[in-house]
């Protein structure tokens, strides 16, 4: 599998050209089809039609006059006057022409084409690829060898219009197809004023992804000052690249960085990138309040870096791994260096590309694993071992390390002869840390079950199992090495469901299909051998004792769509979810010294999408005895067209824990009018009443250019920076 991404623009405009000569050398009659329709062939797939057309049998030409239109599918050459000598190879097309294909167009005023020696010069050409809207125009524009071509007096941009905006004009191009280009007197032009010159240069010239600088980036920042970083891409095969950044802190020095990427099968990629400070400020001044607003505490390092890579590979006997690194030289690091032009932003988004979250750049704590599953449809094999970094280097670690963990699930399965489905779970663990028990435990879990069915409507699913989690201890303060425990767990569900299709002809969508699961459930799980020792990594001593009665409501809308061919597909529009338990333990307690309270707090989610552009999801917490929401998060995502054709984006994110924390986090894109766009993202600790992010940016979207102005504050830390957008360039 072949990796795509930053190829030359310049590269991508000269093997278009290429396609485009073969398209008119096929156009204009490479072999005896042409002569045919030229004489009345009418079966040819080509068309061509022209005031006068003659076909000289001795001289062995086709000639073609007045108004002359060469067309086939997607291809059209039109002309004044078109000579095809069948003896020479030879094309030529004079009285100014037009050739399109596919969108693309290149015109001008004479033509000559060497079907044998596969060259061609076109004069006065102009070359306009649609793709990449790039404009190429040259007083000569010559293929003198199978791959190598030359253009005189060029001109290149992506503006439109006589006066373009911006251009690069040079005397020469010289450019080898999969070689190399050399260029000749260039100029970076703005309108018509030349603002950088080039004498002479040679750059790659490969229609792949190809070696080289990519466009630098600059920026400010009141904590590092002036920042700049030019990354250099290195092509190394079809499957892997690199790209290497060099990068200038005003106040801090040079940090180097390195992104590898690799791609060796659909379902086998990997991508890794580190960086590395020899940083200036090796001992941070805890008296200085830029230094104290990042975090209170200390640091002495100078040797500062991230390591942070994701990869997944597909192992021999169906197993499938998964690696996930994060590992920080200290706590300040990720505060200090990733925001702005040069943080997550800048670089491939591990997230989105392979599915699996990543730390926030808070999170105390930096998580690393490696995963190994087998998965089959009747049972799953996986292993796991992570490593938690506690980045502030705290002088007694007692972070626990669940360095080995396996796990074996036999999943449901009818036992002959009997009307039961039986299960078993396994697991293993191994807890390690520099302070603190560390010690290994295992999990045995089997569980019966039996389906019934009440009639057609109700069904009935209960269950039981049992556990038993044996213990190794090592270095037990209490003098235990080996102990085991045991906790029983039955259990019941009874549910069932209620559905109706109501007609609702209004777009695409022809019918809505409401659906209503109610189900009551019943657990009773009680552990044995409470009075042992407890471990913090002991599952079982999680939730201890349960008998708990809940009682749920399950509300799905979808909508039945059809497109024009009569096909059916079906969209969720709604879910509404409430749950309420009720805690028969708390119920029976005979405490007077406190007030029972046997209802759990009411339990509700709703996730609403009922059109593409608008995504919602909420849930929250009802505490029936303080009469008060204890849990709440909102969720909102809006996409619509306000003022333009572009859509403006909306999000806004609302998190609650009563007594806990309280946070909002708000993104806006809005398209203004001619090209003037601003946004702004706030996230805020409603809590603390503190900002901890803010941004503000005003963009300017012309034809072929674009210029942002960006304000950013992440904890106390000013940064301004300003980015140039050329289209087509990549910059």
């Amino acid at each position: 599998m072949r990796i795509s991404r930053r190829r030359s623009k310049l590269v991508v405009i000269l093997g278009m050209f290429m396609l485009i000569l073969s398209g008119a050398k096929a156009a204009v009659a490479i072999d005896d089809r042409l002569k045919e329709g030229v004489l009345g062939n009418k079966e040819t797939p080509w068309q061509i039609t022209a005031n006068r057309m003659s076909y000289s049998q001795e001289e062995g030409l086709i000639i073609a006059e007045g108004d002359v239109e060469i067309s086939r599918g997607n291809q059209r050459l039109v002309t004044q006057r078109a000579k095809y000598d069948e003896g020479q190879g030879i094309v030529e097309v004079s009285g100014g022409f037009r050739l399109e294909v596919n969108g693309d167009v290149l015109s001008g005023e004479e033509g000559v084409f060497d079907l044998n020696r596969n060259t061609g010069r076109v004069l006065k050409g102009k070359l306009f690829l649609r793709q990449n809207h790039f404009y190429l125009n040259g007083a000569s524009i010559e293929k003198v060898g199978l791959d190598t071509y030359v253009i005189k007096e060029f001109q290149m941009t992506t503006c439109d219009g006589d006066r373009p905006d911006w251009s690069v004009r040079g005397r020469e191009i010289e450019v080898t197809i999969e070689g190399y280009g050399k260029v000749r007197d260039a100029t970076f032009r703005v309108r018509n004023k030349p603002l950088f010159y080039l004498p002479y240069g040679i750059f790659p010239a490969k229609t792949k992804r190809q070696t080289g600088f990519l466009p630098p980036r600059g920026g400010y920042s009141s904590l590092n000052g002036l920042d700049l970083e030019i990354p250099f891409f290195w092509a190394i095969s079809d499957w892997s690249d690199a790209t290497f950044y060099e990068r200038y802190i005003d106040n801090r020095g040079f940090m180097q960085g390195l992104e590898y990427r690799y791609v060796a099968a659909e379902d086998s990629k990997g991508t890794i990138m580190f960086d590395i400070l020899s940083d200036k400020i090796d001992t941070k001044d805890l008296t200085d309040p830029d230094q104290i607003d990042v975090s209170p505490q200390p640091r002495t390092n100078d040797t500062r870096f991230w390591l942070r890579s994701k990869a997944n590979q597909s192992l021999p006997l169906g197993i499938d791994a998964r690696l996930d690194t994060d590992l920080v030289s200290d706590q300040d690091y990720l505060r200090e260096f990733t925001g702005g032009l040069y943080g997550f932003e800048a670089r491939p988004d591990l997230e989105a590309d392979f599915g699996r979250d990543t730390e926030e750049i808070r999170s105390p704590i930096r998580r690393s694993a490696l995963r190994l599953d087998r998965n089959r449809e009747d049972y799953g094999l996986q292993f796991i071992s992570e490593y938690h970094q506690r980045p502030e280097d705290l002088p007694q670690d007692d972070t626990p390390q669940p360095l080995a963990n396996g796990a074996f699930s036999l999943l449901p399965r009818p036992l002959e002869g009997l009307p039961l489905f039986f299960r078993f779970d396994t697991d293993y663990e191994y807890i390690w840390r520099d302070y603190g028990q560390k010690g290994h435990s295992l999990s045995l879990t089997p569980e019966l079950s039996y389906p019934l069915w009440f009639g057609r409507f109700m069904r009935a699913q209960p269950f039981a199992s049992y556990t038993r989690d044996i213990q190794w201890l090592e270095d037990s303060p209490e003098g235990i090495n080996h102990q085991s425990k045991d906790v029983y767990h039955v259990g019941t569900r009874f549910s069932t469901l209620l559905e109706r299709i109501f007609p609702f002809d209004r777009g695409k969508v022809k019918e809505l299909k409401h659906k209503v699961v109610p189900s009551l459930s019943y657990d009773y799980r009680i552990p044995r051998d409470e009075d042992k020792t407890s471990h913090w990594f002991e599952p079982m001593d999680v939730d201890g004792k349960v008998n708990l009665i809940t009682l749920s409501i399950e509300n799905f809308l979808d909508a039945k769509e059809e497109d024009k061919q009569g096909k059916a597909s079906y969209r969720q529009w709604g879910l509404l979810t409430l749950s309420q338990g009720y805690d028969v333990n708390e119920e029976r307690l005979d405490d007077p010294s406190r007030e029972e309270r046997p209802f759990q707090p009411l339990k509700g989610s709703l996730t609403l999408t009922p059109f593409p552009d608008l995504d919602l999801k909420a849930s929250a917490h009802w505490d029936h005895y303080e009469d008060r929401i204890d849990f709440a998060n909102l969720s909102v995502i809006i996409q619509a067209r306000l003022l333009g054709d572009e859509k403006d984006y909306f999000s806004l994110d609302y998190g609650y824990k009563r007594d806990v924390s309280r946070s909002i986090n708000f993104t806006m894109g809005l398209h203004l009018v001619h090209g003037v766009s601003l946004g702004t993202t706030l996230k805020r600790d409603l809590e603390q009443d503190k900002t901890i992010e803010s941004r503000l940016w005003l963009d300017y979207q012309s034809q072929c250019w674009g210029v942002r102005l960006s304000l950013d504050r992440m904890d106390e830390i000013d940064s301004i920076s300003i980015s140039i957008r050329l289209l087509g360039l990549g910059i």
